[in-house]
């Protein structure tokens, strides 16, 4: 026969009762965080209340507790560091991205090359195309090779999506401007 259901939730709220700030105090030792602590524990037990009275009760509940909500908080520790990193990245990038009057600038110029390629109004066929000549500098023949394209029929339509669309003709920068942007 199965554990009982009532016993998981029973095992729980015992330990709650008698460990709680036993619990509380481990945790919070190491980080002095003791509102972290708190949280960590509360997910152990909503933790335990899922598994407890599927899988039945730990022989030592309290050390269960612990266990999980240690890895709890090395979980939150974690996301901490990643989302620290990522909003250093966000600033770095934002500061990249403003000139002296605080206009919002593109840090590079292939990125705008590659916007203005992936515009919503250009032919999805020839968008990819159009990047690999106008920012990588690939001429229509090679480009054709890498889409199994006549270099006639590529050439085509890389002229038609510039004729459609003006902004991409105007003296675009060669290759070698490009990478002098670096």
């Amino acid at each position: 026969m199965g554990p009982d259901r009532n016993e998981g939730a029973r095992a729980a709220e015992a330990a709650a009762r008698h460990s709680y700030g036993k619990l509380i105090a481990f945790l919070a030792a190491r980080t002095r965080d003791v509102a972290g602590a708190e949280d960590a524990l509360s997910e152990a037990f909503a933790a335990a209340l899922a598994e407890w009275p599927v899988r039945g009760t730990p022989r030592c509940p309290e050390a269960w507790l612990l266990t999980v909500a240690r890895r709890r908080l090395v979980d939150a520790a974690r996301r901490r560091r990643l989302d620290q990193a990522a909003a250093e990245q966000l600033g770095w990038l934002a500061e990249l991205a403003e000139d002296e009057d605080d206009a919002p600038v593109v840090p590079d110029r292939r990125l705008g090359l590659l916007f203005a390629c992936a515009h919503p109004g250009i032919d999805r066929g020839v968008r990819a195309p159009l990047m690999l000549q106008l920012v990588l500098g690939f001429d229509a023949a090679t480009i054709a090779s890498a889409f199994l394209v006549a270099p006639a029929a590529m050439g085509q339509r890389l002229a038609r999506a510039k004729t459609k669309h003006p902004w991409l003709r105007p003296s675009m920068p060669d290759l070698r401007a490009i990478s002098s942007l670096t």
